[in-house]
């Protein structure tokens, strides 16, 4: 039988260490989130990729994840070192993810050669941010066992992610013009954006590494065999529906978040306020989680993120109807989507729980594949739903560097808005089924230390 040593996790985690564990996505989303807004644009607009060929290369790349993403996590739930399971990939990978988040906005040649660099660069990049970014999200899994501080990890995380997305869309598109030099983007310019985000991420990376600690271990040294984890995994209810939730919530997110420049630049027409539309959703999203982190166990995940995803649904859906010349309404709107977005780190929380409930059953304690899991969602949510809106939108006639006919510029809202806020309220229907709630969590927790406490007895 695999269970959890605890030394020291049922102590509170310092305030240094939970902002510490916040910088992590902090650094991944100033890499990720850069190449999540921007490199569709980059790929249509500057490389001159079809709109199919730059949705084929993402979908490519995430049919890899779905093969490498368990495939690492497993690896690294069984590394054994002295600094821990994960802490290493994050030390060792850290200025590979750098570098390949500077590659994939270069370009190679022209035609063929382009698009085959264009993939090589991505797919890389998608590795080393699964080397990085999963073995950072696995920590919060080994660092307590405490139900309030896995919510807090969580909700720094999130806000660590939004704030990068606060200074990366506040300052990259005016930063974009003046290297630049024209009234358009150039490929030098995303270049040397690239380079100044990858600086600005290494160190924080190591920040991460020398202040977040492991100290939930499995008893054993012999891990579960493979087959046998992931069977775990995949049998584990409560995982899946969470994996589910992420998938529809991750597309819905990262899916806007990689084609809204198109209803920006096209739509709205207003250069001047890109960084406004860009960063003030991220800012509220930033409110919304510390205004509402301490509701999570109070009130209830399922609860919380349910406000959340609502809110989130309707505020898109009514963007939409909205139309795109009301400026003063838009924003309001966009600020209300990004306060309702403080769902976000909720799923995030419930692992460690659906952990706990398949070690609880079986034996077998997975936290590496079972972050990996998912995780996926937010990759295949990032390549569905900006791919998929790539080709609706050239369904409807979009046109790279051109002025956009009625029909293509309808395309572009319904994409970006309508079907995306339709996707946050289907995550109400796996959220609904999910049947782990406080009291079942923490009757869970005490069952595990009751076996851990007479298991040392025996020992």
């Amino acid at each position: 039988m695999q269970n959890t040593l605890r030394p020291e996790a049922n102590k509170r985690l310092s305030k240094l260490t939970l902002f510490a564990y916040g910088c992590g996505d902090f650094a991944s989303n100033l890499c990720w989130t850069f190449i999540g807004s921007y490199l569709t644009v980059f790929y249509t607009d500057v490389v001159g990729m079809a709109p199919a060929v730059a949705a084929a290369i993402m979908l490519i790349a995430r049919i890899w994840d779905g093969i490498n993403d368990p495939m690492f996590g497993a690896i690294a739930e069984r590394t054994n070192t002295k600094k821990g399971r994960f802490r290493p990939y994050i030390f060792y990978g850290a200025p590979f993810l750098a570098l390949f988040s500077v590659l994939a906005f270069t370009t190679i040649g022209s035609g063929t050669t382009a698009v085959l660099w264009a993939a090589f660069t991505y797919i890389g990049c998608g590795m080393l941010y699964t080397v990085v970014n999963l073995s950072y999200g696995s920590l919060s899994t080994v660092m307590t066992t405490n139900p309030e501080d896995i919510a807090q990890l969580n909700s720094f995380r999130m806000m660590g992610t939004n704030l990068s997305s606060v200074l990366l869309n506040a300052i990259t598109p005016p930063l974009l013009l003046m290297i630049s030099g024209t009234d358009t983007y150039t490929a030098r310019s995303y270049t040397i954006m690239a380079i100044i985000f990858a600086i600005c991420a290494l160190p924080l990376f190591y920040f991460v590494y020398a202040n977040c600690k492991e100290t939930v271990r499995p008893v054993s040294a012999k891990p579960a065999p493979l087959g046998k984890s992931i069977k775990a995994v995949l049998g584990n209810g409560p995982l899946m529906l969470i994996f589910l939730i992420q998938l529809l919530a991750m597309t819905a997110f990262f899916g806007r978040m990689g084609v809204v420049l198109y209803y920006l630049m096209y739509n709205v027409q207003r250069m001047d306020l890109i960084s406004a539309f860009m960063s003030l959703p991220s800012l509220f999203t930033v409110i919304g989680i510390f205004l509402t982190k301490n509701f999570q166990v109070k009130v209830g995940k399922k609860k919380m993120a349910s406000i959340g995803y609502i809110g989130s649904g309707l505020s898109l859906i009514a963007i939409y109807f909205v139309g795109w010349s009301n400026i003063p309404l838009l924003l309001v709107l966009h600020c209300i989507y990004g306060f309702c977005c403080f769902s976000f780190p909720i799923p995030m929380a419930m692992i460690p729980d659906a952990i706990n409930y398949e070690e609880d059953r079986h034996g077998v304690r997975s936290d590496g594949i079972s972050y990996a899991t998912v995780s996926l969602s937010t990759k295949f949510g990032s390549a569905f739903g900006a791919s998929g809106a790539l080709l609706i939108m050239g369904f409807f006639g979009y046109v790279a560097n051109a002025q956009q006919t009625p029909e293509a510029m309808n395309g572009i809202n319904l994409t970006v808005n309508l079907i995306f806020g339709v996707m946050y309220l289907l995550c109400l229907i796996p959220l609904y089924f999910y049947p782990l709630g406080e009291k079942r969590a923490a009757e869970i927790r005490a069952s595990l230390d009751a076996k851990f406490a007479a298991r040392q007895n025996q020992d």
